[in-house]
């Protein structure tokens, strides 16, 4: 199976708290504000705006699988903009017309719909308005689709498939005559307005400047964009093969994190050059110093009960001593993926290659463990896997350093992916920030258990 045929596109992942469908009820019922893109008429059924049931759970981002459904069951052809409404069994969407339509709807500039009046409101945004990614509004693929197809070496032979939308990316599967390739728009300090003028700092490295350097510097170790906008946040990729996850062979496994790790030791000492390349700086010592917002008063905190709220205090002391017992050990702080699982690796013609980078940073490698390791995949937690990595390491302490090193780095993972959420809410849209918050709760109540 190639990444073609896979409805959750490898391009945009996030931390697997945020983003496992598993914690979505089975049947959600999906409303869609579809606009046209010439007047932004809204399109109307007899019925109504029009709905819909995907089969199965899904992640509300993850929208191939609900737009397919769309278009079988009414023959609408659409892109989601934004989401606009989300409950426990209900989802609304903002979408923009880009075919067919039934013969029997309508295009009406009003409708009496609360949906439809908070599509309005999104539309009425102006341009580069706070928590507002550019491809939410209709005009953003009057720009992209030419651009895609200026940089295509083979014809494009459809329309490109929205496979992801949320505050954080928007990924597209374009088809062409040598094969599917992606394109994917990134979230980034430089291409997103936070929500206040005193935001916390967007943690995300700039990806497509990311990819192009890496890739430079050691070719064939990350996948290689075969065209980027650094401006505007845009990258074209290769489809990359098969996920990881599917993979039943436990030497591949091996494989991607022993070259996982030989990539993390190409940049020992090379700290500035990973900053240069985009990366952001999550160095123990920065985390060290965020100790205190993390476990404080915060939009996670606030979520959880007052007992475990009571724990914080000497769970944060324990933590802080444990940053300075895995910074003493010696392992050096080089690159690290930040959202590295079985989901963010993919395999073709025998390599693996990681990918999603837009939490690249320089800070603990050991850090990335503690994604990668999961329980929705058994084998990613068979000690052979660790040994292999550990072994990379062999240079910069003991076999029984590197394994309390280990140990401690699983535990401050956790912390690092509460920093991750709580610094990105700033930069989401409300119902996005508010998944954040939760994602960061999670984490949370992973460190208190």
């Amino acid at each position: 199976m190639s990444l073609a045929s896979i409805t959750s596109s490898p391009y945009a992942g996030k931390a697997p708290a945020l983003g496992n469908s598993a914690n979505y009820p089975a049947a959600v019922t999906v409303t869609a504000v579809v606009i046209r893109p010439s007047d932004q008429a809204i399109l109307v059924l007899p019925t109504g705006l029009p709905t819909f049931e995907p089969v199965g759970r899904f992640w509300h981002p993850d929208v191939e699988q609900p737009l397919q459904t769309l278009q079988e069951q009414t023959g609408i052809e659409a892109y989601v903009l934004t989401l606009i409404e989300r409950s426990t069994d209900d989802v609304t969407y903002l979408m923009l017309s880009t075919g067919a339509v039934p013969t029997n709807a309508q295009w009406v500039r009003d409708v009496d719909h609360p949906a439809a009046a908070l599509a309005r409101q999104h539309l009425a945004r102006p341009l580069g308005a706070p928590v507002t990614p550019a491809w939410t509004m209709p005009g953003w693929y009057d720009d992209v689709l030419p651009w895609i197809d200026d940089q295509l070496e083979s014809p494009r032979t459809g329309r490109p498939i929205q496979v992801r939308s949320w505050g954080l990316s928007n990924v597209l599967r374009v088809p062409t005559a040598a094969g599917a390739v992606y394109f994917k728009a990134i979230g980034h300090s430089s291409t997103i307005t936070p929500a206040r003028p005193d935001a916390l700092p967007l943690l995300f490295a700039h990806e497509p400047s990311f990819m192009a350097a890496i890739s430079s510097d050691h070719p064939g170790a990350v996948v290689t964009p075969l065209a980027i906008d650094e401006k505007r946040g845009w990258m074209l990729l290769p489809d990359l093969g098969e996920l990881l996850d599917a993979q039943p062979e436990i030497s591949v496994w091996i494989d991607a994190l022993e070259r996982h790790a030989r990539l993390q030791r190409s940049y020992v000492n090379r700290g500035e050059r990973l900053l240069e390349a985009g990366c952001v700086d999550r160095r123990l010592a920065v985390l060290a110093d965020a100790l205190d917002y993390l476990v404080g008063p915060n939009p996670a905190t606030e979520r959880l009960d007052a007992d475990q709220r009571a724990q914080l205090p000497q769970r944060a002391e324990e933590l802080r001593a444990a940053i300075a017992e895995l910074a003493a050990i010696g392992v050096p702080e080089t690159l690290l993926h930040g959202d590295l699982h079985p989901r963010n690796i993919a395999v073709r013609d025998g390599v693996t290659l990681a990918f999603d980078w837009s939490d690249a940073a320089l800070a603990h490698p050991f850090l990335d463990l503690v994604t990668f390791i999961e329980e929705r995949s058994p084998i990613s937690q068979d000690p052979r896997l660790m040994d292999a990595y550990l072994a990379g390491w062999a240079e910069y302490a003991a076999p029984a350093d590197l394994r309390r090193a280990l140990t401690l780095a699983k535990e401050i993972g956790g912390l690092y992916q509460v920093m991750t959420s709580l610094y990105l809410i700033d930069h989401c849209p409300p119902l996005g920030a508010a998944g954040m918050a939760q994602g960061a709760e999670w984490w949370l109540k992973s460190l208190l258990k």
